[in-house]
């Protein structure tokens, strides 16, 4: 704890930027590494105009102190006052760490690494480690993270004290302690948001520990820790009725069970779609006249005696109010779910949305072994392949089979033989397509299908290492941020290996999921339970290159990699 002033400075301004940080002049300020020490004041007089900021974050004492301290700024002093009813801790090494509070006048640069260091006892405790934080899904370090060690074990503490000691990581996520005791210490981490040096729960990211940390002079090696976002408990956190025909629920985490009711008029049809983290409901209600109810409940949340409180009802309520089906029916269109949405008009007759390109048709790269893949942006209930046009080199192509996703009726796939080298052409005339409200799709939808040769493809064979048996996994093939393809599997043995054959040249990166749950996803950690997030192992691959085979040896340990040409 501190209080804070600092006196209004003046300094010459012009010449060129300044770039050194402000460095302390010894001969003028307190020593630094005394023993012995019983002052009740510290100086550190600096080489240039200095400012104050965020002195009641940024400055802290190791161990903690019991009474409020001062920091003053007297031209270029700062100036800290213990309280004079301070008593210090017999042999015990103290620590001022400065943060960033200090910065020089001008230009805002932070004094680089400003600790004062002193001992009440014959010597300065001396021991020290160091590490590394990097994000948990990235593998990414983790630049000024506040890693803090407790002498308190209970959970409460991270939340309601600050830490014994503290250190904060740089540009490279590594971070390092000096000057410590021999003890027995809980290790955190926090990504703080308000400098509090406390953590504030879901909103900050966190690392831990999974075991104490016993600090002696045989301590080796590096406290290397994972940085999550907290596993958030279950709620609804989005819900957006703005539109006829759809209520959209967005969840904190994935949706599991779940039930619902609706309380609205007869005619109600329903069509609910789960997402990974959201629910969706298509809705279509012809004889609506007022607004309706939908009632949704999952376990998760029943689970919380927080929802049920005064409630009356295992259910939450979202209220869809009332919209004009007409206008919606002879507004929407038919498209492409990866198409933008055509342009419309509004009262005014202004245009919004985004208008489509003339003639605009996307091409997309087909694998000659999988079907093609048709997104949709609405629920398709019915389709006429009559109506379905499938051409290469202007001859049309009948041995082709739709089917619709099991998990999504906004999603169907085309089977056919495609041929290497070819393009092809799909296109769906006009009645196509029926949606949920029974409209047809008004416009033809084109599609083109580039079809590439093996001497334009690649194979890549991964061999995974040093996995363990009976764990749960999941592999992602990535093209920059998109997912190429993914695979999951039970070990059976330390290694398997995968083949993907005929993949597009690019440079790929592998993810392995260790999916602890086998829930087919990674899961974060929990604070609360001490739960380390599920570990994954990021590899950059080299580019994959046409008519050639990449092998890739990929272990959860240490990771290589060669080439072979085919």
């Amino acid at each position: 704890m501190c209080l804070a002033a600092c006196a209004r400075q003046g300094a010459p301004a012009g010449g060129p930027k300044d770039t050194k940080p402000p460095g302390i002049d010894t001969l003028a300020s307190t020593p630094n590494f005394s023993t012995r020490f019983d002052k009740k004041r510290i100086q550190l007089k600096f080489d240039e105009w200095v400012v104050l900021s965020d002195v009641g974050t940024q400055i802290v004492v190791s161990p903690p102190l019991a009474e409020r301290y001062e920091v003053l700024l007297k031209g270029r002093t700062v100036v800290v006052n213990f309280d004079k009813d301070e008593v210090f801790r017999p042999n015990t090494t103290y620590t001022l760490n400065f943060g960033t509070a200090v910065k020089d006048l001008h230009e805002g640069n932070p004094a680089k690494d400003l600790r004062f260091v002193f001992s009440t006892g014959d010597f300065i405790d001396s021991l020290s480690f160091r590490g590394v934080i990097n994000d948990a899904f990235s593998g990414e370090p983790v630049e000024n993270v506040s890693v803090m060690l407790y002498e308190n074990f209970a959970d409460s503490a991270v939340r309601k004290e600050r830490p014994y000691y503290f250190s904060r990581t740089d540009k490279t996520g590594q971070y390092e302690f000096k000057n410590l005791r021999s003890g027995t210490f809980r290790v955190v981490a926090i990504e703080e948001i308000d400098n509090n040096l406390k953590w504030d729960g879901e909103a900050e990211r966190i690392a831990m520990l999974d075991s104490a940390l016993v600090l002696t002079d045989s301590l080796r090696g590096s406290v290397n820790l994972k940085l999550f976002k907290n596993q958030p408990k279950f709620r609804l956190v989005g819900q957006n009725t703005n539109r006829y025909g759809m209520v959209k629920l967005g969840f904190s985490v994935p949706l599991n069970d779940f039930e619902t009711q609706t309380i609205a008029p007869p005619g109600l049809r329903t069509l609910l779609e789960k997402t990974s983290d959201s629910l969706i409901l298509w809705y279509d209600l012809p004889s609506v006249d007022s607004a309706w109810a939908l009632l949704f409940s999952a376990t998760a949340l029943r689970n919380q005696d927080s929802v049920l409180q005064g409630a009356g009802s295992k259910f939450d309520t979202i209220v869809v109010k009332k919209l004009s089906r007409s206008a919606f029916l002879t507004s929407h269109p038919i498209i492409f779910g990866d198409d933008a949405p055509p342009a419309t008009k509004t009262g005014r007759g202004k245009t919004i949305g985004a208008p489509p390109k003339p003639n605009a048709v996307k091409t997309i790269v087909q694998s000659p072994i999988l079907p093609a893949r048709l997104p949709f942006n609405v629920p398709i209930v019915a389709y006429d392949t009559a109506r379905w046009f499938l051409t290469v080199d202007s001859s049309r192509l009948t041995a082709f089979t739709v089917r619709s996703d099991s998990t999504s009726t906004r999603r169907f796939s085309v089977a056919f033989d495609w041929k290497q080298g070819k393009t092809y052409t799909l296109m769906l005339l006009p009645g196509a397509l029926t949606d949920f409200w029974g409209t047809p799709n008004a416009d033809t939808l084109i599609r083109n299908f580039n079809v590439p040769t093996d001497k334009q493809l690649g194979t890549l064979a991964l061999t995974l290492e040093k996995i363990r048996p009976g764990t749960g996994y999941v592999l992602q093939l990535l093209n920059g941020a998109t997912l190429e393809e993914e695979r999951s599997f039970i070990a059976e043995s330390t290694s398997k290996k995968l083949v993907f054959n005929q993949l597009q040249v690019a440079a790929y990166n592998a993810r392995l999921i260790e999916d602890l749950n086998q829930n087919g996803r990674w899961d974060t950690g929990d604070f609360t339970t001490q739960r380390q997030p599920e570990r994954i192992f990021n590899k950059k691959l080299d580019p994959l290159r046409a008519n050639w085979e990449l092998e890739v040896s990929f272990s959860t340990e240490s990771i290589s990699e060669k080439k072979k040409k085919q």
